[in-house]
């Protein structure tokens, strides 16, 4: 009990200024791994001040095969104020882009959004620079949310609700933004005005819905606390974007192996994908037929965009060398991708390697920034993604074992990632984090048609993907990593 406790207690000293996952929920910088109105989805979000102080929040709806942003706002919330809103399928109006399948952000909160069309902001092709330019890709993603700083003053009084649950001016938080306002720097204004820096307690719920059979899914979110250097300050426009992970500060706590390391390092985009690095992921799967079984898990990389630019020829750590996507099978209108080790266990240990080590010119890879793996029992149809409906996916088939289980989990291992480097800050020494910084969430649905006579029920659930990090300090050669197959990157590395 000591032990834990005195554990728990270095992990708050040190996190106080270095950016950290907090896995009690609340931090200033929150991750929604995933959004999605395919299928008819849609995703249900509400983000809650659980302060006694009014903030601004910047949020950012980012599509998933390169991060892009679709729609990016501010809300300025109250103490102990909760925003809300639902993205839902929609045709685009955009110029070029009339009647593409799209999405549109719905709300009927009355916090303050400055300028936001709260009856449908639809979602814009702006930022889509590259790639696809069709809107199609705008329908699935993941969001960040940062808190920029606290109100002060009138701007803090304007945003309070009251007794009646509606804020005193919202127009005056518009106001500041427009011309001569004192937010306005194109006409003299200073976006510090009245703004503090932020103090977090953030937190957010987000649900996938599928409103034509019932079914919930609920996501995930990843809240970072010190993700700010103390006294920072991020006040940023309504449509601004430009505020995101890489504003954290150069320092990190990660947790390893029970082992917790202070790390400093040259970039605040490193830092951000230092505590969200795994060598390995592990997830389950059910098929069972007797119930309709459906499986796909969501792999999210919120930090991918700053490492892969595919347009001027260039990926750093940690992601692999531009020379070895020679063998990758995802397009370059998929942001290209990072190959993985997979090995697929049924229940009773029975196990299937997934990818051809051998040749390693098939291997299985996840593609952009957000990638759907769908997994089907061996001999089923190919189909798209029951449940998500991604475009971006690949197809997972199980153990193809005679006595092979239709359930049962896999691991995903990352074999050709670089590393990021850092310093600790005790020692002075360099260690290096392996792996990727990714996200996942796995997705079941079953179908129960003799739950009553006549009835057909159907019923969803959701998983945090687990995931092992591995920090190795310098002159450690001890280390073993590869639990998938010491044969299969043996054959790649000599191919290569």
């Amino acid at each position: 009990m000591k032990k834990i406790i005195l554990i728990v207690l270095l992990l708050q000293t040190l996190s106080a200024s270095a950016v950290y996952v907090n896995n009690n929920g609340l931090g200033d910088a929150l991750i929604i791994p995933y959004y999605t109105v395919n299928n008819g989805l849609n995703t249900l979000v509400s983000i809650t001040n659980t302060t006694d102080t009014s903030k601004a929040i910047k949020i950012n709806i980012r599509e998933g095969l390169n991060g892009y942003s679709v729609t990016s706002y501010n809300v300025y919330l109250s103490s102990f104020d909760t925003w809300t809103f639902v993205l839902v399928p929609a045709l685009s109006t955009a110029d070029g882009f009339l009647g593409q399948n799209s999405a549109t952000l719905i709300s009927s909160d009355n916090s303050c959004a400055p300028f936001l069309q709260k009856a449908g902001q639809e979602f814009s092709p702006t930022a889509l620079i590259d790639g696809p330019q069709n809107m199609s890709r705008v329908r699935e993603g993941f969001i960040e949310v940062f808190e920029m700083g606290e109100l002060q003053r009138n701007y803090a009084f304007w945003v309070d609700q009251g007794n009646n649950g509606v804020p005193n001016s919202c127009s005056s938080i518009e106001t500041a933004w427009q011309a001569n306002g004192d937010w306005n720097e194109a006409s003299g204004g200073d976006v510090s005005e009245d703004v503090n820096s932020g103090t977090g307690g953030l937190m957010a719920e987000a649900d996938v819905i599928d409103v034509a059979e019932g079914i919930n899914y609920s996501i995930p979110v990843t809240a970072l606390d010190g993700f700010f250097a103390a006294d920072a300050l991020f006040h940023v426009a309504p449509n601004d974007s430009s505020l995101s992970l890489d504003a954290a500060e150069p320092k990190a706590t990660v947790v390893a192996d029970d082992k917790t390391y202070q790390l400093a390092f040259e970039s605040g985009i490193d830092a951000s994908s230092a505590v969200l690095m795994s060598n390995q992921l592990f997830n389950t799967y059910a098929l069972d037929a007797i119930v309709a079984g459906r499986s796909e898990t969501v792999f999210s990389q919120p930090t991918r965009r700053f490492y892969v630019d595919l347009e001027n020829d260039q990926i750093t750590a940690p992601y692999e060398p531009l020379q070895l996507t020679r063998f990758s099978y995802c397009t370059d209108e998929q942001y290209s991708g990072s190959r993985v080790n997979q090995i697929i266990v049924d229940r009773e240990s029975q196990f299937e390697y997934v990818g051809d080590f051998s040749s390693c010119f098939f291997p299985v890879e996840i593609c952009g920034s957000v990638h759907i793996q769908k997994y089907a029992l061996p001999g089923a149809s190919r189909t798209l993604p029951e449940i998500t409906g991604s475009e971006n996916y690949s197809e997972i088939i199980t153990p193809a074992s005679s006595n092979a289980t239709e359930n049962g989990f896999n691991i995903i291992e990352f074999t050709n990632s670089s590393t990021i480097s850092g310093t600790d800050i005790r020692t002075n020494r360099t260690v290096e984090i392996k792996g990727l910084p990714m996200l996942g969430v796995a997705l079941n649905k079953f179908t129960n048609a003799g739950a009553v006579q006549g009835l057909l029920s159907q019923y969803g659930a959701s998983h945090a993907v687990k995931s092992k990090a591995v920090v190795v300090e310098t002159g450690d050669d001890s280390a073993s990593f590869s639990t998938v197959s010491e044969a299969g990157l043996m054959a790649c590395s000599q191919i290569e």
